[in-house]
């Protein structure tokens, strides 16, 4: 009897916790639809363009002279390369 009791008690609690994240879902989800209307990225108030940097968050990017453009890791060094744009090992001199 004591077992069916237990039972009892732990779905009661399990639907209550249920019902409670509903709630508090059905309660955030207009809140963060609403705030989230502003395009691109912004940090503390400041809007970021990608005119912003000559490096982006994972890679340096260098531009040849014939206009090609090379995604590297942190930093270019004399030899060979990865490329992550391109997806092979390239030799570079450093000038």
């Amino acid at each position: 009897m004591t077992q069916n009791l237990g039972l009892k008690l732990e779905r009661c609690l399990y639907m209550q916790k249920k019902k409670l994240l509903a709630k508090v879902t059905i309660f955030l989800f207009p809140i963060f639809m609403l705030t989230n209307c502003n395009p691109g990225w912004s940090i503390a108030g400041y809007e970021i363009n990608p005119s912003d940097t000559t490096r982006n968050a994972v890679h340096i990017e260098i531009i040849a002279h014939d206009s090609t453009q090379h995604w590297y890791a942190d930093k270019v060094s004399h030899g060979d390369n990865w490329c992550f744009l391109h997806g092979q090992w390239e030799n570079i001199k450093v000038q």
